[in-house]
């Protein structure tokens, strides 16, 4: 559980830094005179109001003929509140609240107290770090690599400390201007994890309905 809490938090903060880069930046995407830089992008990221794409994805486990593909949608709401659901082939969810973290899927539900739980802690604060446009907190959990042709970028990220570094090698993040297309996790074991996006918002505004129905407060089960 510990590794698999991992190495989902740790996609979860790559994408969700290059989600929230095609925020409410003043003039729109990038311009010959304006060359797209891995500091615009954190000071895109540091604006978003609020963060919604739908995603496919396609891992592939060593000891399995076969990639297990899913599809979902997911949602990141300033400062500390994070919705991954899996709609098909079964649905489940996991969700950050603040100091709450959630788990639901077809066996049932789990929750974590993240004050209590070092390593779940440590990772979700690193998100948080990056959510806020932090480019120095960036650099410190991970070696950074930036590459830009126009709009057209890549970055790679190689964690730099433990436990991340023992269970992930790297993930490896594309897209075009604000637009983040795709990322790859690939695990220390082996296993690697291809995620795309679509119908990405990255300037969305939740209504009160909207945070009641993805971040309910009374128990019952967070809903896309």
């Amino acid at each position: 559980m510990r590794a698999r809490l991992a190495c989902t938090l740790l996609g979860s903060a790559a994408l969700l830094l290059l989600l929230g880069a095609g925020a409410r930046a003043a003039g729109g995407e990038p311009s010959r005179a304006q060359p797209l830089t891995l500091e615009l992008l954190m000071q895109r990221f540091a604006s978003t109001p609020g963060v919604r794409a739908e995603f496919r994805e396609v891992k592939e486990i060593a000891l399995l003929d076969l990639p297990l593909v899913s599809d979902g949608v997911l949602y990141f709401v300033p400062p500390r509140r994070f919705a991954r659901f899996v709609t098909s082939p079964a649905a489940a969810s996991f969700v950050i609240d603040g100091e709450r973290l959630s788990f639901h899927d077809e066996t049932g539900e789990q929750s974590i107290d993240l004050s209590g739980n070092r390593v779940a802690r440590a990772i979700v604060d690193n998100m948080i770090g990056i959510f806020s446009g932090d480019l120095p907190a960036l650099r410190s959990a991970y070696d950074v690599g930036f590459r830009a042709d126009q709009t057209r970028w890549q970055i790679e990220l190689r964690p730099r400390h433990a436990p991340t570094d023992q269970l992930i090698d790297r993930i490896e993040l594309s897209g075009d201007g604000p637009v983040l297309l795709r990322m790859e996790l690939f695990e220390k074991g082996g296993d690697r994890t291809r995620t795309t996006f679509s119908a990405t918002s990255v300037d969305r505004a939740f209504s009160a309905a909207e945070l009641a129905r993805i971040f309910p407060r009374d128990g019952a089960t967070p809903r896309p």
